[in-house]
């Protein structure tokens, strides 16, 4: 957790202060994933609201000296499991480098916000908040079920099922529109979907999330300094895995071989 957290999402106090405990138990949770640090390095951040209708976002390239960490919410209306699943997407950024993305950087930090909904659910238990803004039961309840709405929705719109197919035809599905996929990488019904077709592989071990902390080397034009923006470039499997440690290249051959064609699969 770092040293400098600041959380300026409300004017009224009272809330602010509510949203201030949801946001440092999230970034709690998060940072147990890694013991690799953020490629940028450990520096302050400040939480706060973007304007209606903007996008969440990590900024660091105005200002290299802090991560500026922007939520859409209606804070009014307790958005607890909406708070934990933008800064968890959002923090993933972080550790994967906030100057760059791509579809599969943003299908990363979808997985990763979906694990953090899940174990935030069982960390809410045991949150000291009390108030006219918090009915802990229910709020719990929330935020296990936004995760599984997000992935049930995803498979609805996508193969007309409320549970993802196996992963043969889900392999079958990416192959489809893998030529799209850098027009938009922020298709959030197919980042659901790849990101679940990742969950199981970085599960495995708590030391293979330290693999997210390489991502941003892993561009076609990786950034080369604190305010260079690299968005939406093509990711490179080769890249991530010449930038990993010894210890992580085999789960990342295995993920590079799941999303490339047989004829591209060949050991290195």
């Amino acid at each position: 957790m770092p040293a400098n957290l600041t959380v300026n999402l409300s004017d009224d106090p009272s809330l602010n202060r509510h949203l201030d405990a949801a946001v440092r138990l999230t970034v709690k949770e998060s940072t147990k994933f890694f013991s690799a640090g953020p490629p940028v390095g450990a520096l302050p951040i400040k939480v706060f609201l973007q304007p209606e209708g903007s996008h969440p976002i990590t900024r660091i390239t105005t200002d290299p000296n802090v991560y500026q960490i922007g939520l859409n919410l209606e804070v009014y209306k307790r958005p607890y499991a909406q708070l934990i699943f933008q800064l968890g997407h959002e923090l993933c950024h972080v550790f994967a480098d906030p100057r760059s993305t791509n579809w599969f950087v943003e299908s990363c930090c979808e997985m990763m916000s979906q694990v953090i909904l899940r174990r935030m659910s069982e960390a809410w238990k045991k949150v000291r908040i009390q108030g006219p803004y918090v009915e802990k039961r229910l709020d719990e309840i929330k935020i296990k079920k936004y995760a599984e709405n997000r992935i049930r929705e995803a498979s609805m719109k996508t193969f007309q099922i409320e549970s993802l197919p196996d992963l043969v035809r889900l392999r079958e599905w990416f192959i489809s529109i893998k030529g799209s996929l850098q027009q938009n990488p922020c298709d959030r019904q197919r980042n659901v979907i790849i990101a679940e077709m990742l969950r199981p592989l970085f599960e495995e071990s708590r030391d293979n999330w330290d693999a997210l902390c390489f991502l941003g080397k892993a561009s076609a034009s990786p950034p080369v300094n604190l305010t260079d923006l690299d968005t939406n470039s093509n990711f490179e499997f080769n890249k991530w895995m010449d930038a990993a440690p010894d210890q992580l290249k085999d789960l990342i051959r295995r993920i590079r071989n799941m999303f490339q064609n047989e004829a591209h699969t060949n050991s290195r």
